[in-house]
């Protein structure tokens, strides 16, 4: 493939509704199509995108990409509005990164004048990737706090009552006073990975302020 095929290639998977950006990689060996990375406007369905854009490089270019050839990526910067500003962690970024069959969820939160990035992988599905981002977030918070505790993510889920949806989860902590299980929760805004780190943080933000003195 020329470089004017790459180009053109790109400049088609921008116009694909919930791409932000597109890019591609050259097969090292100049026969193919190479790595696609794709980064998605916030809070699209990434198994619609992915299925658009499959179809767009068939229907167009003729071209088949197998799934281990994508990488959607979704960077969304999320500020939150802490009630007591700088006692509590707050979210500040959240991305996610799938590939074929996993995808890779980093939480960067807040405290005080630094940040703190905690990552984790999960399977590609919806349930896979809300308890990425929940464990990315915990795994974050183990950072700000040192070897003082550690976490473990139990449970996630997503309920709806009525007109509003709300993120439930369950945490193991265990620290040297013993083992806690605690529980938080959130309201989904526009965006259900938000509320699980959301809720992630709410679990364990009780306990944090002794820990984070």
């Amino acid at each position: 493939m020329t470089v004017t095929d790459y180009a053109e290639i790109v400049a088609a998977l921008r116009t694909v509704p919930g791409v932000a950006e597109a890019d591609v990689e050259p097969d090292d060996e100049g026969g193919g199509l190479g790595l696609l990375r794709l980064g998605l406007a916030p809070g699209v369905d990434e198994v619609q995108v992915a299925s658009k854009v499959g179809r767009m490089l068939r229907e167009r270019f003729g071209l088949g990409v197998d799934a281990d050839q994508v990488q959607l990526i979704e960077d969304a910067e999320t500020p939150d509005v802490p009630e007591q500003p700088g006692r509590r962690p707050i979210i500040s970024r959240m991305q996610l990164v799938s590939s074929g069959l996993d995808v890779t969820a980093a939480v960067s939160l807040s405290y005080r004048e630094g940040t703190v990035r905690g990552e984790a992988t999960g399977t590609a599905t919806q349930s896979g990737v809300q308890r990425a981002v929940a464990t990315a977030a915990l795994r974050a918070i183990e950072l700000l706090i040192g070897t003082s505790a550690r976490f473990e993510l139990e449970h996630v889920e997503v309920t709806r009552s009525g007109s509003e949806r709300t993120a439930l989860v369950s945490v193991t902590m265990v620290s040297g006073t013993g083992t806690d299980r605690l529980t938080g929760s959130a309201v989904v805004r526009e965006d259900a990975r938000q509320a699980v780190i959301r809720a992630a943080l709410d679990a364990v933000n009780r306990r944090l302020e002794p820990l984070l003195s």
